[in-house]
């Protein structure tokens, strides 16, 4: 199987149809990485699809050290952004959960399979209040959060998306978990006190 470097450098030699191949191996990431941005999977499959439109467009200003993935997650980012900025509305906060895609829709598993209807409520009202929670942190905090935790990039793919070095993305990762943590201990506490009280 051909490296990225090779299929781009056949790509910029002419053969185009190359480029479907970096399609096929970055789609679902691409589409999932603006999904948990959007938490639409409509707009996230056009958002990703506009990545990769940009990503071809500009390939010749590709750096060939770089890694292609954390080039295309950063375009993607950057759509998601413009997205937003369009709409003139506040980010939709990701979502935890959905029907649509039962592959991969869970970002977050709150709920107990083994539970009952109590357990299933009472996850939900988890899941509402993380959502809410992580679309009320900082942009850089939330986006460092988002492709971190949810979309599984390491830290230095995560510093490569968001142009900054590994110590900021760090600061901004333990930011957002302290307010995560502040938000949502009030919630955890609750819970705990009914679970003893059963």
């Amino acid at each position: 199987m051909a490296t990225d470097a090779e299929v781009i450098a056949a790509v910029l030699q002419g053969e185009v149809d190359q480029y479907a191949e970096l399609v096929i191996r970055y789609q679902p990431a691409a589409w999932k990485l603006a999904y948990s941005f959007v938490g639409n999977w409509e707009d996230a499959k056009e958002l990703s699809q506009n990545g990769f439109v940009k990503a071809y467009q500009h390939l010749r200003a590709f750096r060939k050290q770089a890694k292609f993935s954390t080039w295309l997650y950063r375009i993607v980012v950057n759509e998601c952004k413009d997205f937003f900025k369009r709409k003139a509305r506040r980010p939709r906060m990701v979502s935890l959960g959905s029907d649509e895609d039962p592959d991969d829709a869970v970002v977050f598993e709150v709920a107990d399979p083994a539970g009952g209807p109590s357990d299933v409520l009472a996850s939900r009202e988890l899941a509402g209040r993380v959502q809410e929670a992580i679309g009320e942190l900082a942009d850089q905090q939330r986006t460092a959060f988002r492709l971190h935790h949810l979309n599984g990039l390491s830290l230095e793919e995560t510093a490569d998306v968001m142009k900054c070095r590994v110590g900021t993305v760090k600061a901004h990762l333990f930011r957002a978990c302290e307010r995560l943590r502040a938000a949502l201990s009030p919630y955890l506490r609750k819970q705990e006190r009914a679970e003893v009280r059963e």
